[in-house]
């Protein structure tokens, strides 16, 4: 028997043990037609879908999503990073785009954007926009800020992230809920850099898209054999296999130089561990998962080889591009039968 939820159904008006179900939903948002999978809490009883705040915003999220995805609109977690990669406080932000403070700040919460400021926040990714809005005026700043702001724009604006500026707050971006798309886990940072930490200190040649896969088979693994995912993480279908969902946002978050790093390896880049993994966070039977997934994926002779071995799991193959890979699929994962390694 799946999760249940006691809940009042309104219908029965009585408290019901309420099972979760996905159903997939086709609606309109601001005039454009968008698909999304949404988990209601549906009455044992009745069958009546019972409106429970968090999964209510969190299945009007999935369709926000969905819609920026489709009308090319930056996603909350993508404005916040734009913004940290300048280090600007979200009044310094909103003064250069000329903008309200409590605009971009529901922005950044996941409100949709009217038609103008999308546009705008699209052209912020642009340095040079940026620079042109300072030269402009930007008049709620002061000159000091002004000439502050401008300095850091140029001296940043044509490098990748600067992790060290982002990574204490980036990671406020991923999804944190306790449902079936995250394995019934709720995501924790510590949690996550201590398991990253220790897969990087026993994984060979840990490649960031191995990682992916790693993550992938630990997380489907514990699902399993206890129905608990080990980090909280949700995974998506990538052309290459399974992937953690935001998985740009997380790495912005965990490579801090001091916890972990990347280093440069033939012609990619690979997670290294600059000390040693917390046992404190872990427990005997995560140590034992743990151990298994990273013997498992040290039997591989190459990451390509790892990555062709996931296309054959069933949560990838019956899952769309870009979709959620259900952690029910883990009863059918191919890493060892009921978790054996």
């Amino acid at each position: 028997m799946g999760p249940v939820k006691k809940l009042l159904c309104e219908e029965c008006w009585e408290e019901v043990d309420a099972t979760y179900e996905t159903r997939h939903h086709v609606e309109d948002v601001r005039g454009v037609t968008v698909e999304a999978d949404i988990e209601h809490l549906i009455c044992p009883k009745c069958g009546t879908s019972i409106g429970w705040p968090p999964l209510v915003d969190k299945g009007l999220e999935k369709l926000y999503r969905a819609y920026r995805d489709k009308a090319g609109i930056m996603q909350p977690e993508e404005i916040v990073a734009l913004r940290k990669k300048y280090g600007f406080s979200q009044r310094v932000f909103a003064a250069v785009l000329d903008i309200g403070v409590a605009s971009l700040q529901r922005y950044e919460r996941g409100c949709l954007a009217s038609d103008s400021h999308a546009r705008l926040l699209a052209d912020a990714r642009d340095p040079r926009f940026l620079l042109n809005c300072l030269e402009r005026g930007a008049r709620k700043l002061s000159d000091g800020e002004r000439a502050k702001a401008f300095d850091i724009v140029r001296e940043r604006g044509i490098s990748h992230i600067d992790y060290a500026v982002i990574r204490f707050d980036a990671m406020d971006g991923i999804a944190r809920s306790e449902g079936l798309d995250t394995g019934m886990r709720l995501f924790d940072p510590d949690r996550v850099r201590e398991t990253v930490v220790y897969l990087a200190g026993h994984v060979h040649s840990l490649y960031q898209t191995k990682l992916n896969k790693v993550l992938f088979y630990l997380d489907f693994a514990a699902y399993r054999e206890v129905e608990v995912g080990f980090t909280g993480l949700r995974y998506v279908k990538a052309p290459f296999g399974p992937t953690p969902h935001q998985f740009e946002l997380l790495m912005a978050g965990l490579i801090d130089g001091g916890a972990l790093s990347l280093r440069e390896q033939d012609n990619g880049q690979v997670v290294v561990a600059e000390r040693r993994a917390n046992p404190a966070l872990f427990s005997a039977s995560d140590v034992s998962l743990l151990e298994g997934v990273c013997s498992f994926a040290n039997g591989f002779a190459s990451v390509p080889a790892l990555s062709e071995f996931s296309h054959g799991e069933r949560g990838w193959r019956e899952t769309e591009v870009g979709d959620l890979i259900s952690y029910e699929f883990a009863a059918d994962l191919r890493w060892g039968e009921g978790g054996s390694r």
